[in-house]
């Protein structure tokens, strides 16, 4: 989920703040409601109840209940001013009774068995280091038949390159990586089926390459109005260190889809 534990923020109004100025107001990875919509492409969510690990600022819940018509989205995190903010988002919008959040400790869910129709994270499993325990947890909460929708920041196969250990390098918080393939291995592993995966690093590495020529652009005046000189070609840099890593291979959104038999 988004951020590490619960004694240190990495998701601090200043990071946040930065990541929206790159995605979007709302958004805290690339791709803003389209990309949501490509994730979500031909699932029925129609009345589903769904939860979301790493919510973050809670839009991608408020897509799916406002536009996918879920009739219920639960979107947990382990950082509290996100939670909060999410929460008044959705009451802002008018979306209080369709849509709520959670403040969680990192581990097991606390919620029964056989709960929900759709888990879905969005970019935010890359924060964990145990990736089958999460996703156990994620079948178990899943009802017979139930929909498991991930997109997360995939690796790609070791070792990685020097523009990759510098980006991790420069990262707030930790980031653990798994290939997109291994994920999937691990997933039918675990007892899920009709496996479905996709490979979004040619559609970033463009993507990319927009985000940096904004904030050397357009943005960078605002970028300098908000954190000053130093910070922001800090922060430059390391967008750039983010795309050189997507070009080599090494970081590579992706999705995942399955399904809990039954």
């Amino acid at each position: 989920m988004a951020g590490q534990d619960n004694g240190s923020l990495v998701y601090t109004d200043d990071f946040v703040t930065k990541l929206e100025l790159i995605w979007g107001e709302g958004f805290l990875s690339p791709g803003g409601a389209e990309e949501i919509a490509e994730l979500f492409r031909g699932v029925d969510l129609a009345g589903a109840r769904v939860l979301n690990l790493g919510s973050g600022l809670g839009t991608m819940d408020r897509i799916l209940a406002r536009d996918f018509g879920a009739g219920h989205v639960l979107g947990v995190d382990i950082e509290a001013p996100l939670i909060e903010r999410a929460t008044a988002a959705a009451e802002r919008d008018g979306l209080g009774g369709r849509v709520a959040f959670q403040l969680v400790e990192p581990g097991p869910l606390p919620f029964p068995d056989n709960g929900f129709d759709v888990v879905t994270s969005k970019d935010a499993i890359i924060c964990i280091e145990d990736k089958r325990a999460t996703y156990a947890e994620m079948l178990r909460v899943l009802k017979p038949g139930g929909r498991l929708v991930v997109s997360d920041w995939f690796g790609g196969a070791p070792p990685f390159s020097a523009e990759m250990r510098a980006w991790m390098d420069s990262a707030p918080g930790h980031y653990f990586m798994a290939t997109l393939e291994d994920t999937a291995a691990l997933v039918r592993a675990l007892g899920f089926v009709d496996i479905e995966t996709r490979d979004r690093n040619a559609w970033y590495v463009e993507m990319a390459r927009c985000e940096l020529a904004e904030l050397n652009g357009d943005k960078r005046a605002q970028m300098l109005s908000l954190f000053g000189e130093a910070e922001t070609q800090a922060w430059i840099e390391r967008v750039a260190k983010k795309g050189a890593a997507v070009e080599k291979g090494d970081l590579r959104p992706g999705h995942l889809r399955a399904r809990k038999a039954g």
